[in-house]
């Protein structure tokens, strides 16, 4: 049987060298995301709703050793060919790209304003998607850390 601080000193000499291991620290890494307040990077937006307003947030993280200047983002809209701007939504012109936070400023909304409309076509394509495309910040990453860069991208479906 093992006495308790020889089994004590091994637990912690094996915590100390699993610590080495790790070169990257991900928690000081900038990085740029795109989602609704509930946190998810998709919506359904009902068809027969009229004038309704939906609101993303563009969030950069960011700690004060990278952010000592504003930071500018950049998004991309990618329309289906089942919607047509001005008449099936608009995204309000303040919250259009590009968006510059400056240093304490974490979090910028994109609003989307839904209309109803009585000439929608289930059979085409009537997705919405907003995409970050690039920062000013060189080290900043688009997306979530990890090798999917999730939340890069933000997608409405209107049904």
């Amino acid at each position: 049987m093992i006495n308790k601080p020889l089994a004590a000193l091994i637990g912690v000499l094996v915590l100390l060298c699993g610590c080495r291991k790790h070169q990257e620290v991900f928690f000081d890494t900038p990085f740029v995301r795109i989602e609704d307040s509930n946190g998810a990077s998709s919506v359904i937006v009902d068809r027969k709703l009229d004038n309704l307003l939906t609101e993303l947030r563009l969030v950069v993280s960011a700690s004060s050793h990278y952010f000592t200047e504003p930071i500018v983002v950049e998004y991309e809209i990618i329309t289906g060919n089942g919607l047509v701007e001005g008449k099936d939504y608009r995204v309000q012109a303040s919250t259009l790209s590009p968006q510059t936070f400056s240093p304490g400023t974490y979090s910028l909304p994109i609003r989307v304003i839904w209309y109803a409309t009585d000439t929608f076509d289930p059979s085409k394509d009537n997705t919405l998607t907003f995409r970050i495309t690039k920062t000013s910040l060189p080290e900043m990453l688009i997306g979530c850390p990890g090798t999917d860069a999730i939340k890069k991208e933000f997608i409405f479906t209107k049904l």
